[in-house]
């Protein structure tokens, strides 16, 4: 059993791609601005840059969701649990953002939270975010256990917070990871891990494909034409616009996210251009030698890619004006660092809430909207955004390079770890290993479990606090950590799991560490 990666952490500048879209920009002719209309003003419109993500305390441990406008941030949560933004729609003047906290899918508007149905025992999870004729529409997965005792992961999506079930083909894992209204039809891309598939939706009901491409990552309408990313059927990085598929490269590769500006046309994806080979593992890019690339209008614009990083995939990208932004994630060629958000190659650092130290990025999107309706706005510290930052805020601090070096050193540990044959990495990120499977039933969230192992802290592959719990303990899963929670949410009564944790979902005051639990689950208490 296998799942799809998300997240983790690092930031860095990429010099050599700003020089790209400098050199392309000097060849080609920028597009016409477009016009205001209808009260006799012409002049370029105002174009609004938004980003979703999440800031960091490390003090408290905790991710706050967030999302900025202009470089402004803007707190959806108060920081007493961890939480994160991973999606926005913007509609009229009202702002919408999914996101994730603690195990509960979850969207706002204009700061007020919609949580997604879910039973008492279950959890579940968004990916994606959409607004059609003042519904909201989140994609995402459910999380639920049968009556075999077993737990399931089941894409599914939610139309103004309530539950719809999605056809999935008999796969026990399934996550619908985009979701789209083209016309009158609603259409939804995702995955299963039980055996690599790629899964799209119509009008709730399952197909094969939706156009001419192999793989199709996403699929959405913009300014009145549709477009579709993702592969050819040789395998080539393509997008399709109303029926047409426009090829972007000779080798293999794939398209993940689309941009349009006027009459210009922008794609971002990967191909093989070292060599290397390409693989998709279910709907995840794993190749993480391989070049970030962005094409205008069907030609080369420029590689994601500097000296030291490599965004091996763009995740969503916005373009306001000559201007283009992507979040992606970021590899040196052998560690993952977590998704960054580029301006012109560039890595831009985003504003921080108060008491928070950095920030993680998960989305951006473009709006031609005035001012919105927010509900909760934080101060934050001013970073080299755009010209609408204030001048007179504090800059982020930037981390150490004792910091910097732990921080690698994890990415490396859990890239490495997840090679590793019975490994098995969670949608966060976490990693578990069975030791011994056990017979008896699942724990639910509220249940109080009798439990023995122990814990290792380390650092870089250095050992630093090992504890042995030699007695049986009695605790309520929901009052353990983060991984803790979900490695004994998965156990049967009679397991042991190796659970691999980074520093995030641990309660402790070391970034940069890596924690491992050993846990038996020895009963249910009654």
């Amino acid at each position: 059993m296998k799942r799809p990666i998300l997240l983790a952490l690092r930031c860095c500048a990429l010099l050599s791609f700003l020089f790209s879209f400098i050199s392309y920009a000097q060849n080609s002719r920028p597009s016409a601005p477009k016009k205001h209309s209808g009260n006799g003003n012409s002049g370029p419109k105002q174009v609004d840059i938004y980003v979703a993500g999440s800031c960091y305390n490390e003090n408290t441990q905790k991710h706050t969701a967030v999302y900025w406008k202009n470089g402004q941030p803007v707190a959806l949560t108060d920081g007493q649990t961890t939480a994160e933004a991973v999606s926005m729609a913007i509609s009229g003047n009202d702002v919408y953002v999914a996101g994730n906290s603690l195990g509960q899918g979850l969207y706002w508007k204009n700061g007020q939270e919609v949580k997604l149905e879910k039973d008492a025992n279950a959890s579940n999870h968004a990916y994606s975010i959409m607004v059609k004729d003042g519904d909201v529409y989140v994609s995402g997965f459910y999380r639920y256990m049968s009556s075999d005792g077993r737990w399931h992961d089941l894409a599914r999506y939610w139309k103004n917070g309530q539950l719809v079930e999605l056809p999935v083909g008999g796969n026990n894992f399934s996550y619908a990871t985009s979701i789209a209204a083209v016309d009158d039809d609603l259409y939804i891309i995702g995955s299963a891990t039980d055996n690599h598939d790629d899964l799209y939706w119509k009008n709730i009901q399952k197909l094969e494909t939706i156009n001419e491409l192999k793989v199709v990552t996403g699929i959405s309408q913009l300014q009145g034409n549709v477009y579709a990313v993702g592969e050819t059927q040789s395998g080539q990085p393509a997008y399709w616009k109303n029926g047409h598929t426009e090829s972007l490269s000779g080798i293999r590769g794939v398209t993940t996210c689309v941009a349009v500006s006027g009459n210009d046309v922008y794609v971002a994806g990967v191909d093989d251009s070292n060599g290397n080979g390409y693989t998709l593992d279910g709907r995840g890019y794993i190749d993480e030698g391989d070049v970030g690339k962005c094409w205008k209008n069907g030609q080369l614009l420029a590689n994601l890619k500097d000296t030291e990083y490599t965004i091996y995939k763009p995740l969503s990208m916005a373009v306001s004006g000559n201007d283009v932004y992507i979040v992606g994630y970021a590899t040196d060629g052998h560690n993952i660092a977590p998704p960054k958000l580029m301006k012109n190659g560039q890595t831009v650092k985003l504003a921080t809430i108060e008491g928070s130290s950095w920030c993680e990025t998960n989305f951006v999107i473009s709006s031609e909207v005035g001012d919105n309706r927010i509900s909760k706005q934080n101060k934050g510290s001013s970073e080299n955004y755009n010209a609408n930052v204030p001048k007179n805020t504090s800059v982020q601090k930037e981390p150490s390079n004792n910091l910097i070096a732990k921080l690698e050193a994890v990415n490396k540990f859990f890239a490495e770890n997840k090679k590793k044959p019975g490994v098995i990495t969670l949608p966060n990120g976490i990693q578990y290993e069975i030791l011994k499977q056990g017979t008896g039933p699942n724990p639910t969230i509220s249940d109080k479990v009798k439990i023995k192992g122990n814990s290792t802290l380390m650092v870089g592959s250095e050992i630093t606090e090992r504890i042995e719990v030699s007695n049986p303990i009695e605790v309520t899963i929901n009052k353990l950590i983060t991984c803790q929670e979900q490695g004994l949410l998965l156990m049967n009564v009679g397991s042991i799991y190796r659970i691999f944790s980074p520093d995030r979902f641990v309660n402790n005051k070391n970034p940069g560490t890596i924690s491992i639990f050993e846990i038996e689950l020895l009963e249910i208490v009654k």
